[in-house]
């Protein structure tokens, strides 16, 4: 059974970068989470992204396989293919991962599955770390209505996870492959079916995990917190935990659920950490602010990613939302928000600090 951690962060798995941090060092970001394309070929209910309308654009061939090529060279650690829309959508995703891991960065692909297909699948998964699949229903009713999609996607997102688990298997790949749901008023019933197909099928995994709440989109899960859906479907959480045995891990994220998104500290710490990359070519401090041009450190069609990390826009970008964003108006559970809390920890150490 794969040792994983999903509920927290690794942050102080990299101390010499934290150490650079704290003496006010520059230093390439540890994780960096690249958006291959806008467009998707769902709208699921309650998409994070969508009020961007799904209008972001796409990365061209050449920019993206660059700026693989970039991160491996200036020592980016590991790159997450995800976004605003459905990675796989850009044809030149497959590609592009398969040039970070010959750049030596660690890669990894979040997808719903349905362009998916044995071939993406061949190519792709010995060049990823890992593989996550969006699945938001246990049947093909609640997929559709999740999903905003036809019932028989879910058909094929299913047969389409079962391939890249045979593929895996006959090839002895190393990658870990999971299914992950969100936990809304829809699905929750579901969710011990759910996890249970996923340790039929052979995935590594399934994990469940809160909702983010952003208020400019419309959906709000029926005005129910995650801690809240949480505490309703605790019968269904348990049953679908109790799941895991040695060879399948049933996660659900209690720590994350139980953290309702307040948050102990004032700044914004974490963004020399982890940067965000856009359809657009642009480069943000995090993907809540796509296409808000107060939060870019610069466009990937004017320089490399590494001229634009270290360049004076981004130093003052970093500045400036570090000191003067109002943290209590970020979408909760974003990106950098448990390694702020880390961060803050270690910045504002309580009394008696030698008291472990």
């Amino acid at each position: 059974m794969a040792n994983l951690f999903l509920d927290g962060s690794k942050l102080f798995h990299h101390l010499d970068e934290v150490e650079r941090w704290d003496e006010g060092e520059a230093f390439a970001p540890i994780h960096v989470e690249v958006d291959p394309t806008g467009s998707c070929n769902h709208r699921c209910l309650f998409c994070y992204a969508d009020h961007y309308n799904h209008a972001l654009g796409m990365l061209p061939r050449e920019l993206f396989l660059n700026l693989m090529r970039n991160m491996g060279e200036m020592g980016v650690k590991s790159c997450l293919l995800a976004g605003t829309g459905e990675p796989l959508v850009n044809k030149h995703t497959v590609d592009a991962a398969l040039a970070g891991f010959e750049a030596g960065v660690d890669m990894a692909l979040n997808t719903n599955a349905i362009v998916l297909n044995e071939d993406k699948a061949a190519r792709v998964l010995p060049a990823l770390t890992w593989l996550r699949c969006s699945v938001m229903g246990h049947d093909a009713k609640t997929y559709a209505q999740v999903h905003v999609t036809k019932p028989k996607d879910f058909d094929i997102a299913l047969a389409n996870i079962a391939k890249a688990v045979e593929i895996k298997k006959q090839n002895g790949l190393s990658v870990t492959i999971g299914i992950q749901q969100v936990l809304l008023p829809e699905n929750g019933k579901g969710v011990p079916e759910l996890a249970r197909i996923a340790k039929e099928i052979g995935v590594d995994y399934y994990v469940l995990k809160p909702f983010s709440v952003d208020q400019r989109n419309n959906y709000d899960a029926d005005g129910k917190t995650a801690l809240e859906l949480m505490h309703e479907f605790e019968p269904e959480l348990q049953q679908a935990a109790a799941l895991g045995d040695e060879n399948f891990n049933s996660i659900i994220r209690w720590n994350t659920f139980g953290d309702d998104g307040s948050r102990i500290y004032s700044n914004c710490l974490g963004l020399p950490f982890i940067s965000q990359i856009a359809a657009d070519g642009k480069v943000y401090t995090c993907c809540p602010f796509f296409g808000d041009d107060r939060y870019c450190l610069g466009d990937l069609k004017d320089a490399s990613f590494s001229e634009l990390w270290h360049g004076e826009t981004a130093r003052a970008v970093r500045k400036r939302v570090e000191e003067k964003q109002d943290v209590k108006k970020c979408m909760t559970h974003c990106r950098h928000h448990q390694i702020n809390t880390q961060l803050w920890q270690l910045r504002n150490p309580p009394d008696h600090v030698s008291f472990i």
